[in-house]
């Protein structure tokens, strides 16, 4: 229900700052856990109509990338992108009366990602580098190892480029199975189990990626003398 979202906020978190499972799991709780709560308490519990339950929920991981993003001090265009297009998904739904588009609107983010991050690969500007970089390069030798051979290593770029490609096709398959599984399943089932996908493709990119990441976490080990 939240996948761009997540990543909207995740993307504007502070770059040099590595994130731990605890961290990880904390950020899976808000952005997925406290709206689907939410939109189940608010529905069943106060009796709350169906659309304005779902855009009160998704309003929760709206706001934490608005936080996120003012604590960063700087605009990420992405995170903007995603706030507007949970803005402009409002007054659509309200309009049609449909909230299937209010749950089907977060594959148009998604899908939008996936172009970007591919295309970006494809021109030799692997843009989620600041996602990968804080994991690997976790200290200021590995950092300045990173940095050297981002700007003098076509090897390394290419490992790199070749990860994004994984993250790229990761998220157009999350859309195209959450596509289905909103215009397939009962409402009430669609709106938990849009989750799947996502975790799917988090697990599935995230295991594949280390087919091209673990060179990239040895030369910079290599590099910087440590392990």
């Amino acid at each position: 229900m939240t996948t761009t979202q997540q990543i909207a906020a995740a993307r504007t978190a502070e770059p040099n700052k590595a994130q731990t499972p605890l961290s990880g799991l904390l950020s899976l709780v808000l952005d997925i856990g406290l709206p689907l709560g939410t939109y189940y308490l608010l529905k069943n519990a106060f009796g709350v109509d169906v659309i304005t339950a779902l855009i009160v929920s998704g309003l929760l991981p709206a706001a934490r990338t608005i936080w996120t993003t003012v604590r960063a001090g700087k605009p990420d265009q992405f995170a903007l992108a995603v706030l507007m297009l949970t803005i402009v998904s409002i007054p659509i739904t309200l309009l049609t009366g449909s909230p299937t588009f209010m749950l089907a609107k977060e594959g148009l983010g998604t899908a939008a990602l996936g172009i970007y991050v591919g295309v970006m690969a494809l021109r030799n500007q692997p843009v989620m580098t600041k996602a990968f970089k804080p994991f690997i390069a976790n200290s200021a030798k590995k950092a300045a190892a990173w940095d050297k051979f981002m700007a003098s290593s076509p090897a390394f770029r290419t490992l790199l480029v070749r990860a994004n490609m994984v993250w790229a096709i990761g998220f157009v398959v999350e859309v195209t199975l959450r596509l289905v599984i909103v215009f397939t399943l009962p409402f009430d089932t669609a709106v938990w189990a849009t989750n799947f996908p996502l975790f799917a493709a988090i697990v599935g990119c995230s295991v594949v990626q280390r087919r091209w990441l673990a060179p990239v976490a040895r030369m910079v080990n290599v590099a910087a003398g440590e392990k």
